[in-house]
């Protein structure tokens, strides 16, 4: 059992290379900051929740960058273990409705020419990661190839079975057996290769009944617009943001917040709800191409669980993290997953020596302790691994 600790730990590198283990956070308020893109041109990763990253590379540059803060630029011998970035400065401008329609139609309309329509090939990386009752129960980091038919769909075009074609390069995976199985004969359905996918592709709301707020950014050339429903379906509880690029109208960040008031729904003897989901979904502009591309998503969901006695009340909490990069690749896919699997039920051999430097994305501090926990020699938990 105590490898299974030691397998997910930072080890020996080979000579030459340059290694960086730090944190970085918001110079304002001190805290973490997740998604910044920690790169040079040779390699890439990015941070965790915990504002965490590593990075391993034989190029000495090494530069972070989030959309609304300052790029830094450095080296590996310069860095601090902790790096601050600044927030930049934004103007508030608050806009009627009929504006913001005008503004959400020329966003539309830029789709086909600012995102790629065409088939393409990029690298991914997933961490599934899943909490009953707020404690962590499973994690499951997934990095392959991709092949995807378009990024956002536009006009006529609709979500297709043939649209995703996904090859298992590496997985590493450990957690409890099904934790409630016992008590409640509950099971968790976590999100499937191809459900992960789709969900980070949708991103629109009908301005209609939400209030619009607008936050100018980088010279005006950049505007954060916040949108809050207002509307009267009072199961509604929907907020959240896009950030434009005003000088060719592409969306570079999506952000939604739901708490539904919902009515449960019934299965066998329990019934559940979602009480809670949010999704984050960052795009970059591709200089070659000019073609904009995700980059990095996350979609959580908190769903509520009761028996009709209501004797007991319990949450499980899915989260996911897609990281793609590597597009446009002229790489082969070959099939090799069941994309309607569910990511939890997949199995792939673990390859020790890429995990140990994979610069995909760090654990977090409340992962390695979850680790910890299980591994220990006398554990009592029911352990589901491939790792060895």
């Amino acid at each position: 059992m105590k490898k299974l600790l030691l397998v997910f730990v930072l080890c020996q590198f080979s000579y030459g290379q340059h290694q960086k283990l730090g944190v970085v956070l918001d110079a304002k308020n001190k805290e973490p900051i997740e998604f910044v893109d920690v790169y040079n041109t040779n390699d890439n990763t990015i941070t965790n929740e915990n504002g965490k990253y590593f990075l391993l590379s034989s190029n000495d540059s090494i530069a972070f960058y989030k959309l609304g803060y300052q790029t830094l630029k450095t080296t590996f011998g310069a860095v601090a273990d902790t790096v601050f970035l600044k927030e930049k400065t934004f103007e508030l401008t608050e806009v009627v409705l009929t504006n913001e329609d005008r503004l959400f139609d020329m966003v539309k309309k830029a789709v086909p020419g600012n995102y790629p329509s065409e088939e393409y090939k990029e690298r991914f990386f997933i961490r599934s990661t899943l909490r009953y009752d707020g404690e962590i129960t499973r994690i499951q980091d997934i990095q392959g190839k991709l092949k995807r038919r378009t990024l956002l769909y536009h006009g006529d075009m609709e979500l297709g079975k043939k649209d995703f074609v996904f090859e298992v390069e590496h997985m590493r995976k450990v957690g409890l057996k099904d934790v409630t199985e016992d008590e409640t004969d509950i099971y968790f359905r976590a999100r499937s290769l191809r459900a992960i996918l789709t969900e980070t592709v949708q991103l629109s709301i009908v301005p209609e009944n939400f209030e619009i707020e607008e936050q100018y950014f980088d010279n005006q050339e950049k505007v954060r617009i916040a949108f809050t429903y207002n509307g009267d379906n009072k199961k509604a509880n929907v907020s959240g943001y896009y950030i434009v690029d005003l000088n060719d109208k592409a969306i570079l960040e999506y952000y939604q917040l739901s708490k539904p008031q919902l009515d449960f729904r019934q299965k066998k003897d329990i019934r559940y709800r979602v009480t809670r989901f949010e999704k984050n979904v960052l795009f970059d502009k591709d200089l070659e191409t000019g073609k904009y591309l995700m980059k990095n998503a996350k979609i959580k969901t908190l769903v509520e669980i009761q028996d009709n006695e209501e004797t007991f009340r319990t949450f499980f909490e899915s989260e996911d993290i897609l990281k793609s990069y590597a597009h446009f690749g002229t790489f082969k896919v070959r099939k090799n997953a069941n994309e309607n699997k569910e990511v939890f039920r997949l199995k792939f051999p673990y390859d020790k020596a890429f995990w140990e430097t994979q610069n995909s994305l760090l654990l977090t501090d409340e992962m390695e302790a979850f680790i910890t926990k299980v591994s220990q020699s006398n554990s009592e938990f029911d352990i589901r691994s491939n790792l060895h």
